[in-house]
Protein backbone atom coordinates (compact mmCIF):
# COMPACT_ATOMS: atom_id res chain seq x y z
CA UNK A 1 0.00 0.00 0.00
CA UNK A 2 1.62 3.70 -1.06
CA UNK A 3 1.51 6.01 1.88
CA UNK A 4 3.35 8.96 0.76
CA UNK A 5 4.43 11.44 3.52
CA UNK A 6 5.82 14.72 3.48
CA UNK A 7 9.20 14.62 5.02
CA UNK A 8 11.51 18.08 4.44
CA UNK A 9 9.20 18.80 0.97
CA UNK A 10 10.11 15.63 -0.01
CA UNK A 11 7.84 12.06 -0.25
CA UNK A 12 8.50 8.95 1.69
CA UNK A 13 6.68 6.64 -0.23
CA UNK A 14 6.53 2.82 1.94
CA UNK A 15 6.89 0.04 0.03
CA UNK A 16 3.80 -1.68 -1.31
CA UNK A 17 3.57 -5.11 1.71
CA UNK A 18 -0.25 -5.05 1.86
CA UNK A 19 -0.58 -4.96 -1.91
CA UNK A 20 2.02 -7.64 -2.36
CA UNK A 21 1.01 -10.37 0.34
CA UNK A 22 -2.51 -9.87 -0.62
CA UNK A 23 -1.25 -10.68 -4.79
CA UNK A 24 0.40 -13.42 -3.20
CA UNK A 25 -2.18 -14.97 -1.07
CA UNK A 26 -4.36 -15.07 -4.44
CA UNK A 27 -2.18 -16.71 -6.22
CA UNK A 28 -1.52 -19.47 -3.68
CA UNK A 29 -5.55 -19.76 -3.82
CA UNK A 30 -5.44 -20.04 -7.75
CA UNK A 31 -2.87 -22.44 -7.65
CA UNK A 32 -4.99 -24.66 -5.20
CA UNK A 33 -8.01 -24.43 -7.33
CA UNK A 34 -6.73 -25.19 -10.01
CA UNK A 35 -4.59 -28.38 -8.95
CA UNK A 36 -8.18 -29.25 -7.50
CA UNK A 37 -9.81 -29.02 -10.43
CA UNK A 38 -7.23 -30.55 -12.43
CA UNK A 39 -7.67 -33.33 -10.17
CA UNK A 40 -11.57 -33.28 -10.48
CA UNK A 41 -11.34 -32.92 -14.62
CA UNK A 42 -8.41 -36.06 -15.05
CA UNK A 43 -9.90 -37.92 -12.22
CA UNK A 44 -8.86 -41.51 -14.13
CA UNK A 45 -5.22 -40.23 -15.01
CA UNK A 46 -4.60 -39.29 -11.17
CA UNK A 47 -5.94 -41.95 -9.84
CA UNK A 48 -3.49 -44.37 -12.58
CA UNK A 49 -0.97 -41.78 -11.22
CA UNK A 50 -1.38 -42.88 -7.54
CA UNK A 51 -2.06 -46.47 -7.75
CA UNK A 52 -4.07 -48.57 -5.80
CA UNK A 53 -2.58 -51.79 -6.00
CA UNK A 54 -0.69 -53.07 -3.10
CA UNK A 55 2.54 -50.53 -4.36
CA UNK A 56 -0.04 -48.24 -5.24
CA UNK A 57 -1.08 -48.08 -1.83
CA UNK A 58 2.57 -47.09 -0.45
CA UNK A 59 2.72 -44.49 -3.53
CA UNK A 60 -0.40 -42.82 -2.53
CA UNK A 61 1.00 -43.19 1.10
CA UNK A 62 4.25 -41.23 0.27
CA UNK A 63 2.30 -38.68 -2.27
CA UNK A 64 -0.18 -37.99 0.14
CA UNK A 65 2.85 -37.25 2.93
CA UNK A 66 4.64 -35.09 0.25
CA UNK A 67 1.39 -32.86 -0.14
CA UNK A 68 0.28 -32.48 3.11
CA UNK A 69 3.49 -31.22 4.22
CA UNK A 70 3.14 -28.95 0.87
CA UNK A 71 -0.27 -27.76 1.89
CA UNK A 72 0.60 -27.27 5.62
CA UNK A 73 3.89 -25.15 4.93
CA UNK A 74 1.54 -23.32 1.92
CA UNK A 75 -0.56 -22.63 5.03
CA UNK A 76 2.20 -21.36 7.40
CA UNK A 77 3.15 -18.95 4.56
CA UNK A 78 -0.53 -17.76 4.28
CA UNK A 79 -0.65 -16.83 7.58
CA UNK A 80 2.47 -14.76 7.62
CA UNK A 81 1.52 -12.90 4.78
CA UNK A 82 -1.77 -11.94 6.32
CA UNK A 83 0.30 -10.69 9.40
CA UNK A 84 2.83 -8.62 7.03
CA UNK A 85 -0.63 -7.23 6.23
CA UNK A 86 -1.59 -6.40 9.23
CA UNK A 87 1.63 -4.77 10.61
CA UNK A 88 1.89 -2.69 6.91
CA UNK A 89 -1.73 -1.16 8.14
CA UNK A 90 -0.76 -0.16 11.85
CA UNK A 91 2.10 1.12 10.17
CA UNK A 92 0.06 3.41 7.92
CA UNK A 93 -2.56 4.49 10.72
CA UNK A 94 0.34 5.36 13.15
CA UNK A 95 2.00 7.46 10.47
CA UNK A 96 -1.41 9.22 9.80
CA UNK A 97 -1.10 9.99 13.72
CA UNK A 98 1.91 11.23 13.46
CA UNK A 99 1.09 13.52 10.66
CA UNK A 100 -1.92 14.66 13.25
CA UNK A 101 0.19 15.29 15.92
CA UNK A 102 -1.58 12.98 18.03
CA UNK A 103 -0.28 13.06 21.88
CA UNK A 104 -0.08 8.80 21.70
CA UNK A 105 0.13 7.80 18.49
CA UNK A 106 -0.17 4.19 19.34
CA UNK A 107 -3.46 4.58 21.03
CA UNK A 108 -5.95 1.19 20.31
CA UNK A 109 -2.96 0.22 17.37
CA UNK A 110 -2.45 -3.23 19.15
CA UNK A 111 0.38 -3.52 21.90
CA UNK A 112 1.65 -6.46 19.86
CA UNK A 113 2.65 -4.95 16.78
CA UNK A 114 5.60 -4.12 15.30
CA UNK A 115 5.97 -0.38 15.28
CA UNK A 116 4.01 -0.04 18.40
CA UNK A 117 7.25 -2.36 20.44
CA UNK A 118 9.28 -0.21 18.71
CA UNK A 119 7.85 3.11 19.56
CA UNK A 120 7.92 1.72 23.27
CA UNK A 121 11.60 0.67 22.88
CA UNK A 122 12.52 3.97 21.77
CA UNK A 123 10.90 5.57 24.54
CA UNK A 124 11.77 3.45 26.98
CA UNK A 125 15.68 4.17 26.10
CA UNK A 126 14.74 7.65 26.20
CA UNK A 127 13.43 7.44 29.98
CA UNK A 128 16.50 6.01 30.73
CA UNK A 129 18.48 8.94 29.49
CA UNK A 130 20.70 6.33 27.29
CA UNK A 131 21.53 6.98 23.17
CA UNK A 132 19.05 4.98 20.90
CA UNK A 133 20.79 2.80 18.62
CA UNK A 134 18.77 1.77 16.17
CA UNK A 135 21.05 -0.58 14.74
CA UNK A 136 20.87 -2.88 17.23
CA UNK A 137 16.80 -2.19 17.55
CA UNK A 138 16.71 -3.07 13.87
CA UNK A 139 19.19 -6.52 14.62
CA UNK A 140 16.71 -7.74 17.25
CA UNK A 141 13.95 -7.28 15.04
CA UNK A 142 15.32 -9.03 12.19
CA UNK A 143 15.69 -11.79 14.50
CA UNK A 144 12.69 -12.14 15.84
CA UNK A 145 11.46 -11.93 12.81
CA UNK A 146 13.70 -14.82 11.33
CA UNK A 147 12.39 -16.59 14.32
CA UNK A 148 9.24 -16.82 12.58
CA UNK A 149 10.20 -18.58 9.26
CA UNK A 150 11.65 -22.04 11.53
CA UNK A 151 8.72 -23.92 10.19
CA UNK A 152 8.69 -22.10 6.37
CA UNK A 153 12.44 -23.28 5.91
CA UNK A 154 11.45 -26.58 6.99
CA UNK A 155 9.27 -27.16 4.76
CA UNK A 156 11.15 -25.80 2.06
CA UNK A 157 14.14 -28.05 2.84
CA UNK A 158 12.27 -31.02 3.71
CA UNK A 159 10.00 -31.44 0.41
CA UNK A 160 13.03 -32.32 -1.95
CA UNK A 161 13.97 -34.99 0.56
CA UNK A 162 10.76 -36.08 1.03
CA UNK A 163 10.39 -37.55 -3.04
CA UNK A 164 14.50 -38.75 -2.93
CA UNK A 165 12.40 -40.73 0.90
CA UNK A 166 9.75 -41.73 -1.50
CA UNK A 167 11.93 -42.70 -4.61
CA UNK A 168 14.10 -44.83 -2.11
CA UNK A 169 11.49 -46.76 -0.65
CA UNK A 170 9.95 -47.75 -4.38
CA UNK A 171 13.18 -48.65 -5.48
CA UNK A 172 13.83 -50.89 -2.42
CA UNK A 173 10.42 -52.34 -3.22
CA UNK A 174 11.16 -53.19 -6.49
CA UNK A 175 14.60 -54.41 -5.90
CA UNK A 176 12.53 -57.07 -3.12
CA UNK A 177 10.39 -57.59 -6.01
CA UNK A 178 12.89 -58.34 -8.14
CA UNK A 179 15.00 -60.69 -6.00
CA UNK A 180 11.21 -62.68 -5.60
CA UNK A 181 10.76 -63.27 -9.53
CA UNK A 182 14.26 -64.36 -9.38
CA UNK A 183 13.61 -67.33 -6.37
CA UNK A 184 10.13 -68.43 -8.97
CA UNK A 185 10.25 -66.70 -12.61
CA UNK A 186 6.98 -67.97 -13.17
CA UNK A 187 5.43 -65.75 -10.77
CA UNK A 188 3.89 -62.85 -12.90
CA UNK A 189 3.04 -60.88 -9.87
CA UNK A 190 6.77 -59.85 -8.36
CA UNK A 191 6.94 -58.43 -11.68
CA UNK A 192 3.90 -56.14 -10.87
CA UNK A 193 5.72 -55.29 -7.94
CA UNK A 194 8.56 -54.30 -9.71
CA UNK A 195 6.72 -52.19 -12.30
CA UNK A 196 4.56 -50.79 -9.41
CA UNK A 197 7.47 -49.65 -7.47
CA UNK A 198 9.11 -48.02 -10.23
CA UNK A 199 6.20 -45.88 -11.08
CA UNK A 200 5.67 -45.26 -7.58
CA UNK A 201 9.19 -43.85 -7.40
CA UNK A 202 8.78 -41.91 -10.26
CA UNK A 203 5.13 -40.41 -9.14
CA UNK A 204 6.89 -39.37 -5.95
CA UNK A 205 9.51 -37.44 -7.46
CA UNK A 206 7.33 -35.90 -9.81
CA UNK A 207 5.51 -34.87 -6.76
CA UNK A 208 8.14 -33.73 -4.85
CA UNK A 209 9.69 -31.49 -7.68
CA UNK A 210 6.46 -29.64 -8.39
CA UNK A 211 5.78 -28.83 -4.83
CA UNK A 212 9.51 -27.60 -4.19
CA UNK A 213 9.11 -25.04 -7.35
CA UNK A 214 5.97 -23.75 -6.00
CA UNK A 215 6.69 -23.95 -2.57
CA UNK A 216 10.22 -22.24 -3.47
CA UNK A 217 8.46 -19.25 -5.23
CA UNK A 218 5.79 -18.30 -2.68
CA UNK A 219 8.73 -18.73 -0.12
CA UNK A 220 10.70 -16.06 -1.68
CA UNK A 221 8.00 -13.73 -2.23
CA UNK A 222 7.05 -14.10 1.58
CA UNK A 223 11.30 -13.49 2.41
CA UNK A 224 10.88 -10.39 -0.37
CA UNK A 225 7.69 -9.19 1.99
CA UNK A 226 9.27 -9.37 5.12
CA UNK A 227 12.21 -7.28 4.29
CA UNK A 228 10.29 -4.37 3.16
CA UNK A 229 8.19 -4.15 5.99
CA UNK A 230 11.35 -4.19 8.00
CA UNK A 231 12.69 -1.59 5.82
CA UNK A 232 9.43 1.03 6.32
CA UNK A 233 9.41 0.04 9.84
CA UNK A 234 13.07 1.10 10.03
CA UNK A 235 12.21 4.57 7.73
CA UNK A 236 9.57 5.92 9.81
CA UNK A 237 11.46 4.86 13.06
CA UNK A 238 14.29 7.37 11.33
CA UNK A 239 12.33 10.05 10.40
CA UNK A 240 9.55 10.13 12.78
CA UNK A 241 9.84 8.18 15.80
CA UNK A 242 13.64 8.85 16.87
CA UNK A 243 12.95 13.22 15.96
CA UNK A 244 10.03 12.78 18.52
CA UNK A 245 12.28 11.39 21.30
CA UNK A 246 15.46 13.68 20.96
CA UNK A 247 17.26 13.91 23.96
CA UNK A 248 18.13 17.57 26.01
CA UNK A 249 21.62 15.50 26.10
CA UNK A 250 22.14 14.43 22.85
CA UNK A 251 20.64 18.34 21.82
CA UNK A 252 23.56 19.72 24.09
CA UNK A 253 25.91 17.63 22.76
CA UNK A 254 25.25 18.53 19.35
CA UNK A 255 25.29 22.29 20.15
CA UNK A 256 28.63 21.75 22.42
CA UNK A 257 29.91 20.05 18.92
CA UNK A 258 28.82 23.38 16.96
CA UNK A 259 30.35 25.63 19.13
CA UNK A 260 33.40 23.90 19.36
CA UNK A 261 33.48 23.93 15.47
CA UNK A 262 33.35 27.52 15.41
CA UNK A 263 35.66 28.34 18.03
CA UNK A 264 38.46 26.61 16.34
CA UNK A 265 37.30 28.65 13.01
CA UNK A 266 37.48 31.81 15.35
CA UNK A 267 40.66 31.13 16.71
CA UNK A 268 42.20 29.95 13.56
CA UNK A 269 40.77 33.72 12.28
CA UNK A 270 42.24 35.52 15.52
CA UNK A 271 45.85 33.77 14.44
CA UNK A 272 45.65 34.59 10.75
CA UNK A 273 44.91 38.32 12.07
CA UNK A 274 47.80 38.51 14.45
CA UNK A 275 50.02 37.57 12.10
CA UNK A 276 48.80 40.05 10.22
CA UNK A 277 49.29 42.31 12.72
CA UNK A 278 52.99 41.06 13.86
CA UNK A 279 53.53 41.75 9.83
CA UNK A 280 52.12 44.97 9.86
CA UNK A 281 54.50 45.94 13.10
CA UNK A 282 57.50 44.42 11.10
CA UNK A 283 56.95 46.71 8.25
CA UNK A 284 56.01 49.59 10.49
CA UNK A 285 59.35 49.49 12.23
CA UNK A 286 61.12 49.24 9.08
CA UNK A 287 59.24 52.57 8.27
CA UNK A 288 60.27 54.32 11.43
CA UNK A 289 63.82 53.10 10.82
CA UNK A 290 63.90 54.53 7.55
CA UNK A 291 62.65 58.03 8.89
CA UNK A 292 65.13 58.41 11.49
CA UNK A 293 67.89 57.63 8.81
CA UNK A 294 66.17 60.08 6.57
CA UNK A 295 65.63 62.77 9.14
CA UNK A 296 69.58 62.15 10.26
CA UNK A 297 70.61 62.76 6.81
CA UNK A 298 68.42 66.20 6.73
CA UNK A 299 69.66 67.31 9.68
CA UNK A 300 73.67 66.53 8.24
CA UNK A 301 72.60 67.93 4.83
CA UNK A 302 71.14 71.75 7.00
CA UNK A 303 74.50 71.49 8.87
CA UNK A 304 76.59 71.82 5.61
CA UNK A 305 74.31 74.09 3.73
CA UNK A 306 74.63 76.29 7.11
CA UNK A 307 78.12 76.17 6.98
CA UNK A 308 78.18 77.12 4.05
CA UNK A 309 76.35 80.05 4.06
CA UNK A 310 78.84 81.41 6.43
CA UNK A 311 81.60 81.02 4.20
CA UNK A 312 79.84 82.14 1.47
CA UNK A 313 78.87 85.89 3.28
CA UNK A 314 81.81 85.73 5.62
CA UNK A 315 79.96 85.57 8.59
CA UNK A 316 81.62 86.08 11.76
CA UNK A 317 80.85 82.55 14.48
CA UNK A 318 78.28 82.17 17.40
CA UNK A 319 80.65 83.13 19.82
CA UNK A 320 79.75 86.40 20.95
CA UNK A 321 83.38 89.21 20.63
CA UNK A 322 84.93 90.89 23.59
CA UNK A 323 82.61 94.58 23.97
CA UNK A 324 84.30 97.79 22.70
CA UNK A 325 85.27 99.92 25.66
CA UNK A 326 82.64 102.68 25.76
CA UNK A 327 83.94 105.86 24.24
CA UNK A 328 85.53 108.77 26.06
CA UNK A 329 83.33 112.47 26.26
CA UNK A 330 85.58 115.66 26.13
CA UNK A 331 86.33 116.85 29.36
CA UNK A 332 84.25 120.35 30.18
CA UNK A 333 85.91 122.46 32.95
CA UNK A 334 82.81 124.68 33.72
CA UNK A 335 80.45 121.64 33.98
CA UNK A 336 78.53 121.90 37.13
CA UNK A 337 77.86 118.20 37.13
CA UNK A 338 82.36 117.78 36.83
CA UNK A 339 82.82 119.65 39.67
CA UNK A 340 79.71 118.12 41.52
CA UNK A 341 81.74 115.33 40.84
CA UNK A 342 84.73 116.22 42.30
CA UNK A 343 82.82 117.29 45.73
CA UNK A 344 81.44 114.00 46.33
Amino acid sequence: MLCPVSENNGVLILKPVKIRSYTTIMQILILLVLAIGLAVYKKEVVIQFFQTTQTGQMGLILNGMILILFLFGLLRIILLFMSFAREQGVVNRFIGRIHDKVANPTYQLGQRALIVERYKAVQHINQQNAVVDQSALAATLAATQTSRFTLVRFVHNTLILMGVFGTIISLSVALVGAADLLDSPDSLSQMGTIIGGMSTALSTTITAILCYVFFTYFHLRLQDARTQLLANIEEVTALHILPAFHTMEESLLQDVTALTTELRHSAEAVRKIQDRFLQAGDRLQLAVDDLQNSIGSGSEDIRIIRESLREGFRLADDDPSPASPPPEFPHQVNSPYTQNRRIR
